[in-house]
């Protein structure tokens, strides 16, 4: 009994994010021939320190962006409620307009801090160095004549590979300047590690292609798909239910405070005009300025929040990358050929490129405030 308890937890309820290069020993099994191709402990050790990192300067991204929101809205908050409820009645909480002073400081604080530990850079910096190994290392398969080394002549094969590792390293030594030269410029020089050449030998390619098809195609169809899909008991709200939610926010609030101020408008008609009514005109079109001004607030604040995060371009970024890559998936299951086959490959490797590529460009524009 106690042995069963101490056994590793079997796979199917883990959520698991990069099983495609920690494959499984069972897995490896299958295609002891290429093993060492399929899984590189040294690639995997440098793709987990970047993943941590990005991981950490993500999460301090969006803290520091959603508190400076969130505090920044509070002056603003707290200027409608005196409008509402009118200077005679807010005159004796003095500590309301030190707290709203306070927090416009403090979130403006926060924002200068942001930027000044790089924290969104540094997370984009982090991103493209981690998904940049994972394209290399699944980009020397296309590349026949490398990996039937590692079957004919393994030490060749090694030789090789450091070379090109040593070369991607020294590449990272200047991780800004590589990232920003990959971003500006979409190039096949750019997109791809390896150069595309077939293989000669038909067991070896097939080896490669039924490994690629589940390490690849299938993994990164899985992945957009977990990305797009709602899981409200893991991971919170969908993208798609966040860009929809937010947007719904932002508009009805925005749509109510024109509504309002149209009426408080013509409150203030009527009392120049000398109509009569029930109620005091002035105090009344001041309380309806006041909640219009809140209900800009909100759809400022909702409006803030999808830019902060993004919504909903990376949405629709992982949209167009799932409709891509099941694509070429079905291209991939019906060629008459190796050759094509590999060319198939070649092509879902310049959509991880330029994937990637949108993923910088619309994160490093990312802010909450200013």
């Amino acid at each position: 009994m106690k042995s069963e308890i101490s056994q590793p937890e079997p796979p199917g309820l883990i959520i698991e994010y990069n099983h495609d290069l920690d494959v499984s020993d069972d897995f490896l099994v299958t295609y002891e021939p290429i093993r060492n191709a399929l899984k590189d402990d040294r690639l995997l050790k440098r793709f987990n320190y970047f993943d941590a990192k990005a991981k950490s300067h993500k999460r301090s991204f969006h803290l520091f962006g959603l508190w400076s929101l969130l505090l920044g809205s509070v002056p603003l908050v707290i200027a409608a409620v005196r409008m509402v409820m009118g200077e005679p009645r807010f005159a004796g909480i003095a500590s309301a307009y030190l707290l709203a002073e306070l927090c416009g400081i403090a979130s403006v604080c926060l924002v200068l801090l942001n930027r000044r530990k790089h924290h969104r850079i540094l997370w984009c910096q982090a991103v493209f160095c981690r998904e940049r190994l994972r394209q290399w290392h699944f980009q020397k398969f296309l590349n026949g004549p490398l990996i039937e080394k590692l079957v004919k002549n393994k030490t060749e094969y090694v030789s090789e590979l450091n070379k090109r590792w040593a070369n991607l390293e020294q590449n990272f030594h200047d991780g800004y300047g590589t990232m920003m030269e990959f971003t500006r410029f979409a190039s096949r020089e750019n997109n791809l590690y390896f150069n595309l050449a077939n293989y000669s030998d038909q067991t070896i390619a097939l080896m490669v292609f039924d490994a690629m098809q589940v390490l690849r195609f299938e993994h990164q169809l899985r992945f957009s798909q977990r990305k797009i899909e709602p899981d409200a008991e893991q991971n919170g709200l969908a993208l798609k239910e966040r860009t929809t939610v937010s947007e719904t926010i932002a508009s009805v609030s925005l749509a109510g405070a024109v509504l309002i101020s149209a009426l408080a408008a013509l409150g203030s008609g009527a009392h120049w005009l000398h109509f009569t009514l029930p109620w005091d005109p002035l105090s009344f079109t001041r309380s309806l300025a006041g909640t219009a001004l809140f209900l800009a607030v909100i759809s400022a604040a909702s409006r803030a929040y999808r830019a902060g995060f993004t919504l909903p371009d990376e949405s629709e970024s992982y949209d167009e990358y799932y409709g891509r890559i099941r694509e070429l998936k079905a291209i991939f299951k019906v060629v008459p050929n190796d050759n094509e086959r590999l060319r198939q490959l070649e092509a879902l490797e310049e959509e991880a490129a330029a994937d990637l590529r949108r993923f910088i460009r619309m994160k490093t524009r990312a802010t909450f405030l200013f």
